[in-house]
């Protein structure tokens, strides 16, 4: 038993008779118990007496209760009290060694620890944490050894643009972290030595009436975080831009009150970084949050290089590339550049032609018309696709032989995208471009180490115009690849010193209406410890509210991954991103459906009376309905993506995704019940707005099959979506196909034919009935009407009469098996289902927009 717990019969030998004192005089012996459970740890109960039915039931430690020496333990939804005798812990090697063999070839999700905060213990679905990010632990790293006599780094041109900037989410996914994950800690005070302005802090000086930046080198430490996932837990290379687009991922150091009671500053860091490892594996994703007046992705680059040297202990051999931190230096190259002749400044308005003030004027005047006429409502958004190296191939073949070749993939995917959009509509051909120039200074100022400047040396200000691809049959990609060329080959010295001392309003007409692309080049691409990489949405939110919703600028970013592929984050108007989503062709790029694009929310630089006469109606392009497909073999064979085509079809925003799982079945004491898998707590995650589940098939087993249970979990698994009240979801059953093989796959057809319908239509009325009985008993006590979205609703589809019934008369829409439907068959289940929930998900949409309409009638952006 537990230390310090009386067994009793324990004692050799009989009992010896001894005269006790009376109670009030015999001293109290308190039972001490350390308990040794944790609160979120999975058990098992067993050796229940009174409730033997619970026995084998899997359960989550709530917390210990010292008054009654028991565990508080969740089953089933219900919080018991429970001995520790009785409970059989689950965990330890054995456990993420299960976790392995059971989810090895699975795609993993973040999933937030906040979300269950107020219930302790609660992970994802009470059973399981896989996915769930554990609190960590962050302290302040330091530099070992500092110089006392290092001067604040003064900001250069490169880096004073971005001192109130939004911070830069990277996220590294990295694949062998090392065996110990505190050894990150140390090789980054160590790497801080060469890095001393990271350890630093902002701040401004003012000398006479300017003021200035710079980067005090204090050595107050960088916040590192550590934290850890279960087995399973990290996101793939390809689900990591997802992850990093969801708030809640849980993957970046976003700061707060911690870091002061940590040991930090008040003052903001400019770096922080946090990883979080993989429990029984080496696989971790680092999260990077940087400002850009500290560095550029290049410098960035470098850092993650000497931390990464110092972790492999490969230092002394790379001392030919040490970091330049003189920024006074690069400044100093800069100005020292001659002014520009009269030629040069006639090819360089080439790259950034200069406007009248008025024209400046008319595109102020004209961004505030438009946030005022588009209103919240519409507004901007951001979509994530990828383009394959194969299709990058194909595109610079396709150059080659119009005898143009030599063009980066860069190059060619901008050109690409900037004719689609112009086709579509867009009417700005301008399009801006990104260079970086360390190598330019270091051509100026040679032997000083300015090709490894550690600062902020990229330029935003080139650019070029498309040719017009309007009524031409073939793209003009040629011209356009070498006008960007042109562009970029005439970023020199000589152009950024000549761009930084233009008027800035007199540049703004180039940013309206036009096409703004930066890249990250091969920066984090070519680290060979890096998997793949993905960026937050910080830095997105604030380019799109400063540049693409009221310029109407279309702001992309190009992320080169290991693979070749090229990811492209595009933000721009909501209509601009659906039309490109519909015209660009599937089978050449992995495009996400419209529904997964996000929407960024602004505050309408115009009064609520005004924005409801400009913009009375309502637009709803950011309103999707999510309906999740739960169940077995039925759901995973794939009529999901038919039923997304046929919601496609009719113009309904509708997000279709499959949870189905091949061979679950609804009782939860099976071989394979559907409510231990992992799909399940993705579906409840996803908050579907409508549930169609299709389990009984598996049931149905000669091994399996009882009625009673088959009632009671099934509609215990219903009951886990309808109890959610933001969104309602409306669950609708199917009943199973028939089978065409009397005993395939050992299933019983008279089981099936007979007792499930009707089962199945028992479970619909058993979970609506548990919730709603409740409320209304309630409301008739007090004399009122439950609220219509307040109750839960549950539907049946029937699909046993829809292929065939008893009589078995729709044989050619299953496989050979006779259990499965074959093509034909799957795409009559995703009808079936598309006639029972059209008109609900139209009601529901109608919804959505009238809640808009009355949001905006309350001035929600801040007016």
């Amino acid at each position: 038993g537990p230390p310090g717990r009386r067994r009793r019969g324990s004692m050799a030998g009989p009992p010896v008779a001894t005269e006790e004192p009376p109670a009030a005089e015999r001293p109290r012996k308190s039972v001490s118990f350390k308990p040794t459970l944790r609160t979120g740890q999975r058990v098992i109960l067993q050796g229940l007496e009174k409730a033997k039915e619970l026995n084998g039931h899997r359960g989550v430690v709530v917390r210990w209760k010292a008054d009654v020496g028991r565990y508080a333990v969740r089953v089933a939804g219900k919080e018991m009290a429970i001995k520790p005798d009785n409970l059989q812990t689950e965990g330890g090697a054995a456990e993420a060694a299960k976790f392995q063999r059971k989810y090895g070839n699975t795609q993993g999700s973040m999933y937030n620890p906040v979300v269950y905060a107020r219930v302790p213990g609660a992970g994802p679905k009470v059973t399981q944490w896989i996915g769930q990010v554990k609190a960590g632990r962050r302290v302040v790293v330091r530099a070992e050894r500092t110089n006392p006599e290092q001067q604040p780094v003064p900001l250069w041109f490169g880096d004073a643009g971005f001192v109130r900037a939004a911070p830069v989410d990277v996220a590294l996914l990295i694949a062998d972290i090392g065996s110990d994950p505190g050894e990150w800690a140390k090789a980054l005070a160590r790497a801080l030595e060469r890095f001393p302005a990271a350890a630093g802090r902002l701040r401004s000086v003012r000398k006479g009436r300017e003021l200035l930046w710079q980067i005090v080198c204090n050595n107050a430490g960088v916040p590192f975080t550590t934290a850890s996932v279960p087995p399973c837990g990290l996101p793939s290379a390809e689900e990591l831009q997802m992850a990093c687009a969801d708030e809640r991922c849980s993957l970046f150091d976003l700061g707060g009150d911690a870091d002061v009671a940590a040991g930090g500053e008040a003052e903001e860091p400019l770096l922080r970084l946090k990883l979080v490892h993989e429990e029984g594996t080496a696989r971790g994703v680092l999260g990077i949050s940087f400002h850009h007046v500290l560095c550029d992705i290049g410098g960035l680059s470098s850092l993650l290089r000497w931390l990464h040297r110092e972790l492999e202990g490969t230092v002394g051999a790379s001392l030919a590339d040490e970091p330049c931190h003189d920024r006074a230096l690069a400044q100093e190259t800069l100005e020292a550049v001659p002014e520009a002749t009269e030629e040069q400044t006639a090819e360089f308005a080439r790259h950034w032609p200069l406007a009248s003030r008025a024209l400046e004027r008319w595109c102020f005047f004209a961004r505030r018309l438009r946030s005022g006429l588009r209103g919240r409502p519409d507004g901007t958004g951001t979509i994530t696709f990828v383009a394959p190296a194969e299709t990058l191939a194909l595109l610079k073949k396709d150059l080659e032989a119009e005898g143009a070749g030599g063009a980066s993939s860069f190059e060619v995917l901008v050109s690409y995208i900037g004719l689609r959009l112009q086709r579509l509509g867009r009417r700005g051909r301008r399009t801006l471009v990104t260079k970086e120039y360390r190598s330019a200074l270091d051509r100026a100022a040679p032997g000083r180490g300015l090709d490894r400047l550690f600062a902020n040396a990229v330029t935003h200000g080139a650019s070029f115009e498309l040719p017009d691809a309007d009524g031409k049959e073939l793209m003009p990609l040629s011209e356009a690849c070498s006008a960007m060329r042109a562009a970029i080959d005439g970023v020199s010295l000589e152009y950024v010193q000549w761009q930084r001392k233009q008027d800035h309003f007199r540049g703004l007409p180039n940013f309206f209406g036009g096409l703004c692309c930066n890249t990250w080049g091969r920066a984090l691409a070519d680290l060979d410890f890096v998997e793949s990489y993905a960026i937050g949405m910080r830095s997105v939110d604030e380019r799109a509210t400063n540049m693409a919703f009221p310029l109407d600028t279309a702001y992309m970013q190009v992320f080169p991954l290991p693979s070749g592929a090229h990811r492209v984050l595009l933000t721009m108007p909501v209509t601009d991103i659906t039309a490109l989503l519909k015209d660009l062709s599937p089978e050449h790029f992995e495009l996400p459906h419209v529904s997964e694009m996000r929407t960024h929310a602004f505050k309408v630089p115009l009064p609520s009376a005004v924005i409801d006469k400009l913009n009375p109606a309502v637009e709803t392009h950011h309103h999707v309905v999510r309906v999740a497909c739960i169940g077995d073999s039925l759901t995973a064979c794939g009529y999901p993506k038919f039923l997304q085509a046929l919601f496609d079809r009719a113009d309904l925003h509708v997000q279709v995704r499959n949870f189905g799982v091949a061979g679950v079945t609804a009782q939860s004491f099976s071989e394979h019940p559907y409510s231990d898998e992992r799909k399940l707590e993705e579906a409840r995650q996803w908050r579907p707005h409508f549930v169609v589940a299709t389990l009984g098939t598996n049931d149905a087993k000669e091994s399996a099959w009882c009625r009673e249970a088959f009632v009671k979990d099934y509609a215990d698994l219903c009951v886990e979506f309808l109890e959610r009240m933001s969104p309602k979801p409306m669950v609708s059953l199917m009943t199973p196909p028939p089978i065409y093989e009397d005993g395939a796959l050992d299933i019983q057809q008279d089981i099936l034919h007979g007792e499930l319908p009707g089962a199945v239509r028992e479970v619909a009325h058993e979970a609506a009935r548990r919730l709603n009985e409740p409320l209304e008993a309630a409301a008739k006590r007090a004399r009122q009407e439950v609220p219509a979205e307040v109750l839960a609703r549950t539907s049946v589809i029937d699909g046993f009469e829809a292929f065939g019934g008893s009589a078995l008369r729709r044989r050619g829409y299953f496989a050979e098996d006779g259990v499965h439907p074959n093509e034909r068959g799957t795409r009559l289940l995703a009808h079936v289902v598309f006639a029972e929930l059209r008109w609900e998900v139209s009601r529901c949409l109608r919804r959505m927009a009238d809640a808009a309409a009355n949001a905006g009638q309350d001035n929600a952006m801040g007016w």
